[in-house]
């Protein structure tokens, strides 16, 4: 699909420091970016604001890659991408994905899925899936799936998953799943169910202790020799 890059010739110097240097993958077509505007066939603009930060708007599909480590925003897309960037925001998208990004912000967006963010925000998302990083904030949220977070905030959100992690505090959630983590504390939620924790105290809810489940013993069926042997001596 063809792209229009308005500044496509008129580079201001005859090197490009890698450094501000994107590749933009924009519905299929690729292609590098570090001034200027990309305007992609099925709508929507990608834009250089300053040197090392990025804008999407409006595009079905799109995947950011690079930068040197820049900041990358995401508003109204179909299916966003932020990949080895340092920061990125995604606001009212379809689909937000990041991964190895410092800080990650995700709001009213359908569907997240993030890997090995430093700190993540996330605000009246649909479907949250997060895995590994340092603190996450997550608010107003129909379902957060989490595993390995060193600290969990959990705000008035209807489900939740937590797995494998540091310190977890619920607030006013409804139902919260939380496994083999360090200390759960918070309040006024409605349910939370706790395996192989190191405490929990959460007031005003109903906190239910299960234990984690152990793998049965085999059970070793009785050979066809001993059962006719019993029925011989009858």
């Amino acid at each position: 699909m063809a792209l229009v890059d308005p500044k496509a010739g008129e580079s201001s110097s005859s090197t490009v420091t890698a450094h501000h240097l994107f590749v933009v993958v924009i519905d299929g077509v690729e292609t590098s970016i570090h001034e200027g505007s990309l305007q992609a066939s099925l709508g929507g603009t990608v834009t250089i604001t300053s040197a090392g930060n990025l804008s999407a708007s409006g595009v079905r599909s799109v995947v950011v890659r690079g930068g040197g480590g820049g900041s990358v925003s995401f508003t109204l897309c179909g299916d966003a991408v932020a990949d080895g960037v340092d920061s990125a925001s995604f606001v009212r998208c379809g689909a937000a994905r990041a991964e190895g990004a410092r800080a990650v912000s995700v709001t009213r967006c359908r569907a997240a899925d993030l890997e090995q963010a430093g700190r993540v925000s996330l605000e009246r998302c649909r479907e949250a899936r997060v895995r590994g990083g340092g603190a996450l904030r997550a608010a107003r949220c129909r379902r957060a799936d989490v595993e390995s977070f060193g600290e969990v905030h959990l705000a008035r959100c209807k489900g939740a998953r937590v797995d494998w992690c540091g310190s977890v505090e619920v607030e006013m959630c409804r139902a919260v799943d939380v496994s083999r983590c360090g200390a759960v504390t918070g309040g006024r939620c409605r349910v939370v169910s706790a395996v192989g924790c190191g405490s929990v105290e959460v007031a005003h809810a109903v906190v239910n202790i299960l234990e984690e489940e152990r793998p049965q013993a085999a059970q070793h069926p009785v050979s066809p020799s001993h059962s006719s042997r019993s029925s011989d001596s009858e």
